[in-house]
């Protein structure tokens, strides 16, 4: 609608329906004489689940109960049928926690039975769709010959990264339908949003689109404080040392989780760092914290699932960059795993947990203990099993004498 025709539409309009407002009620048909007038109009309703379950079990309302407000909602539905130049969307809650108990399931269920005999459904984006929702929100498209150049220029050195060492990233990193989901995600790396739509758009809470979008929006202006020149936003990139960021990942997680990256991911105080400043090579890279970042993303929103964590070769994926040798990323791997508290390993597969490992327990509890006192324990345990082995000895040339004393017997007899 027009300028001019929305401004005469709010009196004029208005008047079409003053009597059912004041009254309280549903209007009737003069909601679609109301469309008819002042089309083409597009009616826009999010939350209304939210809103509604507001009205659940509650009577003497000023503007009708639940009841009443769901045959409105019947008659606005049925009004945008008959108009052709009207349309009405809706947005449906996806999780029980945006439903929101009792009274949020019994609108739902309420607007669901008013809206399915006159809906198109629309699907959710899909992740390569949602990828230019968020590109396109957070950066602008290019345009500039020079800017299209130097992206190219970046995107076919990652591309000739992965063609060059296939076994040490996963095998579709290799073709042309990568390189090109890498061009409609530039300048971010495809892993890091695909994580993000598959692993943490799993979690209870997380919106698709805006749980990333408020994430990345955290990441990126870090990223802009710092002068980042990283050549892409990737796993490893993450800065999640960062407050902003940091409080956009744990957001949906256990509280146990803000201790596990203290210790083992990344900050001041973090494993990773020290290992970083204590091994040059790896300093040059921040390989050990990247290594660390990339584990987080992959592995924190999967722990209720049955196949944990992230493969040896989707870290490096998360890592590596152009130049960049991914056996340093794999020797940093290897250090966390020897000396990280909350790191886990089963085959090929790594991940944080909020429980921190049998075996780094052991070795921490052990490094307090002076050297000849675990000499001597280990001494006296081994001999008390060396006793138990000689009683349990005696015991069974006791019991197989008895039993060929008790053979001859019966021989005998």
């Amino acid at each position: 609608m027009g300028r001019a025709s929305l401004a005469a539409g709010e009196k004029e309009g208005y008047e079409i329906v003053r009597a059912a407002d004041e009254k309280g009620v549903s209007p009737g048909d003069e909601l679609r004489i109301l469309f008819q007038k002042f089309s083409p109009c597009l009616i826009l309703i999010d939350e209304w689940v939210a809103y509604a379950r507001q009205l659940y079990n509650k009577s003497d309302l000023p503007a009708g109960d639940f009841d009443a407000h769901f045959t409105f909602a019947q008659t606005l539905s049925e009004s945008v049928k008959l108009v052709d130049n009207a349309l009405l969307v809706v947005s449906i809650p996806a999780s029980q926690t945006e439903i929101g108990g009792d009274g949020g399931q019994a609108a739902l269920i309420r607007l669901k039975n008013v809206m399915q005999r006159v809906e198109t459904s629309w699907r959710p984006a899909t992740a390569e769709e949602s990828f230019e929702i968020v590109r396109r929100r957070l950066f602008q498209t290019l345009s500039d010959p020079e800017a299209l150049k130097a992206r190219d220029v970046v995107i076919r050195s990652f591309t000739e990264e992965y063609k060059r060492n296939p076994k040490e990233f996963p095998e579709e990193v290799s073709g042309p339908d990568y390189e090109r989901r890498m061009q409609r995600a530039y300048p971010v790396h495809p892993e890091l949003f695909d994580r993000l739509y598959n692993d943490w758009a799993s979690l209870e809470g997380f919106q698709r689109t805006r749980g990333v979008l408020r994430l990345m929006s955290a990441v990126i202006h870090r990223l802009w404080e710092r002068e980042d020149k990283n050549l892409l936003i990737m796993p490893g990139i993450v800065p999640v040392d960062a407050d902003t960021v940091q409080e956009e990942l744990v957001r949906y997680l256990p509280p146990e989780w803000k201790y596990v990256i203290e210790k083992d991911i990344d900050g001041e105080t973090s494993l990773p760092l020290r290992l970083d400043r204590e091994n040059p090579l790896f300093g040059r890279f921040s390989a050990c914290r990247r290594v660390a970042r990339t584990l987080y993303l992959g592995s924190a929103p999967t722990m209720e699932v049955a196949k944990k964590g992230i493969e040896d070769r989707r870290i490096k994926l998360g890592c590596v960059q152009p130049g960049e040798t991914s056996a340093t990323f794999g020797d940093a791997l290897r250090k966390l795993v020897d000396q990280s508290t909350y790191l886990y390993l089963d085959g090929s597969r790594y991940w944080y947990s909020t429980q921190a490992s049998v075996s780094r327990l052991a070795q921490e509890r052990g490094a307090g203990l002076p050297i000849h006192d675990v000499f001597e324990e280990t001494r006296l345990h081994l001999q008390e099993q060396a006793k138990e082995r000689e009683t349990s000895r005696e015991f069974k040339l006791v019991l197989q004498t008895s039993m060929k004393s008790q053979m001859s017997q019966k021989h005998a007899s």
